[in-house]
């Protein structure tokens, strides 16, 4: 695969939630309340204004407070708090420091494009419990660019510092329509922890580190 720069998704391709809303689904089965499916209408709606920044962490999880008619001061607080926790319980892929410092001496430009709440700066920190914080040239953050993928603007905001055109690019996600964004600006794509067996991509990797042999290393 000729390309110079590699773009990587964050969540689900960096690191993973193995235990997703485990808490905050317990805490609701404490107040008898049966948890809605992570595809309902109105949490689509709500995940999708606060990666774009238009709420913010707090609202957004209030928002879901309401949707769950949780009025209790003190109930609101914790139920906040196991969604917080939920979020930053995350498991970092098998191979990922590894992989990635071994592009960076190869000299990838390699780059982030996230659909997200979390700052950059967040994010940075949670990269630096294994070493990657300061392989990154770019970082495109959904909530600070106003911006979503598969959108183009937010795949071309990370591409825009690295001076690489998307036909040298390749994007790294799970999910098909961020891949066909990505794809449909020219770049080559790699699906790897794919949300289901029907994604498709250019090419399929099951291992973090196979990205190395796919790329020449």
């Amino acid at each position: 695969m000729n390309v110079k720069a590699i773009l990587f998704d964050a969540g689900g391709i960096i690191y993973h939630r193995p235990r997703k809303r485990v808490q905050f689904n317990q805490f609701l089965g404490a107040q008898g309340i049966e948890p809605l499916p992570a595809s309902h209408p109105k949490l689509v709606q709500l995940k999708q204004k606060s990666h774009l920044g238009q709420i913010s962490e707090h609202e957004y999880y209030q928002s879901i407070l309401d949707i769950y008619r949780i009025q209790d001061p003190n109930k609101r607080a914790k139920g906040s708090q196991m969604l917080s926790d939920d979020i930053r319980d995350f498991e970092f892929f098998e191979g990922v420091t590894d992989t990635l410092l071994t592009l960076k001496q190869n000299g990838f430009f390699l780059g982030i494009v996230t659909n997200t709440f979390n700052r950059t700066t967040e994010k940075l920190e949670w990269f630096k419990r294994i070493g990657i914080d300061q392989v990154w040239d770019s970082f495109a953050t959904s909530c600070e660019l106003g911006v979503i993928k598969p959108d183009p603007q937010i795949y071309l905001a990370a591409l825009d510092p690295l001076g690489v055109p998307p036909e040298k690019t390749a994007f790294v996600g799970h999910a098909q329509r961020e891949l066909d964004g990505a794809k449909a600006l020219g770049m080559k794509t790699i699906a790897f922890n794919r949300d289901d067996p029907s994604v498709t991509a250019d090419v399929i990797s099951d291992q973090f580190s196979g990205l190395l042999p796919l790329l020449g290393l």
